[in-house]
């Protein structure tokens, strides 16, 4: 067995063994719909998903069990994004143009090459410009018995109304709490790491891309000394922010993980305070549960709430820098009794 083709049928598997036991059904009995709108956060499977449903499409080899066996030169190549009667579109810088349209519309119109299926997977198709969308619409608004289009999305909200209509609308689930805790070791976390971005994140894809330069380590080391100073009154919180956390924010999607590390540090001295010290706590130092342990559980509930609302600081393009110093102002203040 080919072992990328084994290890996308394995994870497609594992990772929604429920959607993937519906589509198989579908198939077994020739009820597969000409369109589907996979929708969900990347990370949760639909990209092995999808791999997986091409493969059960041309595969000459279905098991009872209803799995492309993984071995033939149709898994194979679906597998590593090689073979000419599986489409694949992606968006070019930050759109999907009606040029890339026009070619599907090209393609539409062919036969399969190699086999009797052809299938069209459209990554980001939030990302289509609206010319590109209503090309589309014609398309699947027409469909063949020997083709399937598949349009993957995270933002939903974003696909024309026309097009949700004429597809079969999967939402994608969230991995089980087991699946994305072992998923997150596999990817080289730490126990008490992968706990840590279980909480913040069911991403795959992107708790992935925490890991690059110790990224995720050094920004939770960042916050939890933040943090610390933050109960101990220390003067210096302000300088941490510009030594130590300015270098980790480099853009929007880290700033926002910034602080929902701090929401996630405050939540647990919430915990704390209401149930005692939990194992695996964020805050689990020994030295500081004395200090959680005196602060009013008022203040500390005031203070989350103003950082769970601090990335709306963001969307009104206040800086980072100037959200977090207000933040550790306004928390210092609020621990003060100001």
């Amino acid at each position: 067995m080919d072992m990328k083709a084994k290890e996308i049928i394995e994870q497609a598997t594992n990772k929604q063994p429920r959607l993937l036991a519906q589509l198989s059904q579908a198939a077994s009995h020739n009820r597969l719909a000409h369109a589907y709108l996979f929708s969900g956060p990347n990370g949760r499977g639909q990209s092995e998903l999808v791999d997986w449903l091409a493969m059960r499409l041309l595969c000459p080899n279905i098991s009872q069990t209803g799995q492309p066996d993984g071995d033939c030169d149709q898994c194979r190549r679906i597998a590593n994004h090689e073979h000419p009667d599986v489409i694949n579109i992606h968006a070019e810088g930050k759109t999907i143009k009606v040029e890339q349209v026009r070619f599907l519309r090209d393609e539409f119109s062919k036969t399969p090459i190699e086999g009797h299926h052809k299938v069209f997977i459209i990554h980001d198709a939030d990302r289509l410009t609206t010319s590109a969308a209503n090309g589309l619409l014609k398309f699947i608004e027409e469909p063949s018995a020997e083709q399937t289009a598949i349009l993957l999305t995270e933002n939903k909200a974003q696909i024309l109304p026309t097009i949700i209509s004429r597809t079969q609308v999967i939402e994608i689930p969230s991995l089980a709490p087991a699946q994305m805790k072992a998923a997150l070791l596999e990817l080289s976390y730490s126990p008490e790491l992968a706990g840590l971005a279980q909480q913040l994140t069911d991403n795959l894809d992107l708790a992935a891309t925490w890991l690059v330069d110790d990224w995720f380590m050094q920004s939770v080391a960042a916050i939890k000394k933040l943090v610390a100073a933050i109960i101990q009154g220390q003067s210096d919180a302000f300088v941490m922010v510009q030594v130590e956390l300015l270098p980790l924010a480099k853009g929007n999607v880290e700033q926002d993980t910034l602080l929902a590390i701090l929401g996630q540090a405050w939540r647990d001295i919430l915990l704390m305070k209401v149930d005692g010290p939990a194992e695996g706590s964020f805050m689990d130092n020994p030295q500081w549960q004395t200090i959680i342990t005196s602060l009013p559980l008022a203040k500390v509930v005031k203070i989350l709430d103003a950082t769970l609302h601090a990335p709306q600081r963001l969307q009104r393009n206040i800086s980072f820098q100037t959200t977090l110093e207000a933040l550790i102002l306004e928390s210092q203040l609020e621990l003060a009794g100001a």
